[in-house]
């Protein structure tokens, strides 16, 4: 089977380049919004959040089936990002209006909007992801993909996190006050530049692995039934779950670690834009350091991520406060090392081509779908666990924080942190036996069986 070329690749990496344009304008600014410029209640803006994701949980799943199940001209999961995305880029802007304003028609018209862009996030992002495992046969090929999908990624996020409020005061003219119509055009400008991105994925991405003839009629309790007995895919389930509650419990106490234990919250911006820029490079490198690694290659590459990231952030937790030169560079290096996203993508395409030589059942978008839930719901469980961390040390908020607050909020930014990745790392190595070379040789079985079966 032919190699991808560089313009399927780069083609690739525009998905999700254009996702972070729209989605994280939203994550960031939605709720500064709905708050201080719709004048929402706090209580209405998080339940309307709280009701999303929950039910952002639950269609993930349904998406993925529904993917699998599709039959058309054009793939399984392309037809989603062609139709998908206009329909993205008008909801992402819609949830920036609001002509009811704040009283029960607003509210009733801010979750209409918020759930829609959501669940049409879903159905263009879904497809997309799971297309990386269909779109080629080799190895190193999906490892390239999956690469520049991170790139993507991380290039969405910076152009939005230092884009958008230069963007914002234009607009308003002030940067005292930001205007209600301002959000409104940053977000239009965002979907603008966005279509195109996932117009030029359609056109240049093509599904070339198919399931065998007649697997579109195995039921969806039958594929939740081999799924959760895939235990490749329940490994880089496992792992992401533990580093997303990792991630998001830092995340969660990082403005109290940089206020109260560094004392200047100037250093913020500073130390949440290094491993955006990590984490960029840390992709470009993946392919090579994959290659470096032998014949298991990308559960090395994960595994190494991980284990270098628990190490930097047990580091940073003994690193004292008030040298912030020392700070930044252990934050540069732990940013470095973030070349772990590709090769967890390869290894659930991996998963997923073994699963279907085993049963005869081929689930993607299923499985993509399981491997997000993941990572939402470490997301969840690691914000809430900050919080609470940190509080069981004796954080009060509005009181003054004393040193042993302070232990509390650096153990629960970098030390339960940098533990749980170490843990993350651990599991790999030592139940994932499926060699890069053994997956080539699964995907080439594969095709066999599927053109004998539709000869």
């Amino acid at each position: 089977m032919e190699r991808l070329s560089k313009k399927s690749i780069f083609s690739y990496a525009l998905g999700d380049l254009a996702s972070q344009l729209v989605w994280t304008f939203v994550g960031m600014y939605l709720s500064v919004y709905y708050l201080d410029v719709v004048g929402l209640a706090p209580a209405a803006a998080s339940a309307i959040m709280l009701v999303a994701k929950v039910w952002d949980a639950v269609n993930d799943p349904m998406m993925g089936a529904i993917c699998e199940r599709t039959r058309s001209k054009y793939g399984r999961f392309r037809p989603y990002i062609l139709y998908g995305a206009p329909f993205l880029a008008i909801f992402s802007v819609l949830t920036f209006t609001a002509p009811f304003g704040n009283g029960t028609a607003g509210v009733l018209w801010a979750a209409f909007a918020y759930i829609g862009a959501g669940m049409l996030y879903t159905l263009v992002n879904i497809p997309y992801g799971a297309m990386a495992a269909v779109m080629t046969t080799h190895n190193d090929d999906r490892t390239k993909l999956n690469a520049s999908r991170g790139i993507g990624m991380q290039i969405g996020i910076l152009i939005v996190s230092f884009g958008a409020a230069l963007l914002l005061t234009k607009f308003s003219g002030s940067s005292e006050v930001l205007t209600g119509r301002s959000y409104t055009m940053v977000a239009i400008l965002f979907a603008i530049i966005s279509l195109p991105m996932f117009f030029i994925v359609f056109k240049n991405s093509k599904e070339v692995i198919t399931p065998k003839v007649g697997s579109d009629k195995v039921s969806l309790k039958s594929s939740l039934k081999v799924i959760a007995s895939n235990k490749y895919l329940m490994i880089v389930v496992m792992v992401s779950l533990i580093s997303m509650v990792a991630y998001m419990g830092r995340i969660s106490t990082m403005a109290f670690y940089v206020g109260h234990c560094l004392g200047d919250f100037r250093w913020m911006s500073i130390l949440m834009s290094i491993p955006s820029i990590g984490a960029l490079l840390g992709n470009i490198v993946t392919p090579w350091v994959v290659s470096k690694l032998g014949k298991f290659g990308n559960r090395n590459a994960l595994a190494l991520s991980m284990l270098l990231k628990g190490v930097t952030f047990i580091w940073l937790f003994f690193i004292p406060y008030d040298n912030i030169t020392m700070i930044i560079i252990a934050t540069i290096v732990n940013a470095l090392v973030g070349f772990g996203f590709a090769p967890t993508l390869s290894m659930i395409g991996d998963a997923i081509d073994y699963q279907d030589e085993k049963t005869g059942v081929r689930s993607d978008g299923i499985a993509f779908a399981t491997y997000g839930l993941s990572t939402k719901l470490g997301g969840a469980i690691g914000s809430s666990m900050g919080i609470m961390l940190m509080t069981a040390f004796g954080y009060v908020a509005g009181a003054a924080v004393d040193a042993h607050a302070q232990m509390g909020i650096n153990i629960t930014t970098n030390l339960v942190c940098g533990i749980l990745h170490l843990i993350a790392a651990a599991i790999p190595m030592l139940f994932w036996k499926l060699s890069d070379r053994d997956a080539d040789g699964i995907r080439e079985r594969l095709k066999a069986r599927n053109a004998a079966s539709e000869a």
